[in-house]
């Protein structure tokens, strides 16, 4: 099945849709309401069944919905930090060495999320090794990298953070990346983190080594956020919307043979991004 998404929540709906059985061995759905502007949807893939059904790795995806992220306020942010705190805590557990990897293009908007948090991290592996008198003691020892793409270094992503745990041997990584969404609603105002690493570039069909605890042998915790859509996705929406029967199918067949089905980002990125990128900053840096 082509999903056209990252997200696992999504997926899992999407497989719904499309059986009469809603239950789905293998995969374990939650809800949180943690208050009026943010929830969490839990996915949990058990097996190897529901791997193969929804297509993700076995392992916890937990994705945040935020409702008004264009007219957030102070306090608003402050809420959503405090739980992407405690959820990253989970994930990372005791581990006081983590290497957070950015990944993206800064210079394409969609793609400039990872890179624009690594620039607003507290790096404090240095001081550890130079300045210890300078270090709290619950401090962690953070280091952070932004490869960039495989079109500007010409190196894979996963051999420089193979190269980097090497030589530096973090506890963890956490990797950030922009992701597709199937949902236009859903576009910058959710936050999926995951244990189960990520694949970059896999949202829009350029796929690149996997990064995850298999191919580089600590565990990556994965933090997407959904950027774009395919021209096909939206359509479908409009037509859901309208409650015109439709086969995605089609649209998506009759879009690609006019090469027309382009991926699209909302015009207010640019600020929205900017709001996302300190919000999963600061949670690192209070992790």
């Amino acid at each position: 099945m082509n999903f056209r998404t990252d997200m696992a929540d999504e997926r899992l709906e999407i497989h719904r849709s499309n059986i009469r059985n809603k239950e789905i061995n293998g995969i374990i759905f939650n809800n949180k309401k943690i208050n009026d502007n943010l929830s969490e949807n839990i996915v949990t893939i058990v097996n190897d069944e529901g791997s193969k059904l929804i297509g993700k790795a076995k392992g916890k995806y937990i994705t945040l919905e935020i409702k008004n992220i264009e007219m957030i306020n102070k306090k608003e942010i402050e809420e959503i930090e405090k739980e992407l705190v405690v959820l990253l805590k989970e994930f990372v557990r005791n581990n006081k060495s983590i290497l957070v990897v950015g990944l993206g293009n800064a210079e394409t908007t969609a793609d400039s999320l990872g890179p624009k948090v690594v620039q607003n991290l507290k790096i404090t592996r240095h001081l550890f090794k130079y300045l210890p008198e300078l270090v709290e003691r619950e401090e962690v020892e953070l280091s952070a990298i932004a490869p960039g793409v495989l079109g500007t270094t010409g190196i894979e992503t996963k051999d420089i953070i193979s190269g980097i745990v090497e030589k530096i041997k973090p506890g963890c990584i956490i990797v950030i990346d922009a992701i597709i969404s199937n949902n236009i609603t859903r576009i910058l105002k959710t936050i999926q983190i995951s244990n189960t690493g990520i694949v970059p570039g896999s949202g829009v069909g350029n796929k690149r080594k996997e990064i995850s605890e298999e191919t580089i042998g600590i565990p990556v915790i994965s933090i997407g956020v959904p950027t774009v859509v395919e021209a096909s996705t939206i359509v479908e929406n409009v037509f859901d919307k309208l409650k015109i029967k439709n086969k995605s199918s089609q649209i998506e067949t009759a879009l690609n043979s006019i090469n027309s089905n382009v991926i699209v980002m909302p015009k207010d990125t640019d600020s929205i991004i900017d709001t996302l990128k300190s919000i999963i900053a600061n949670s690192i840096n209070s992790i």
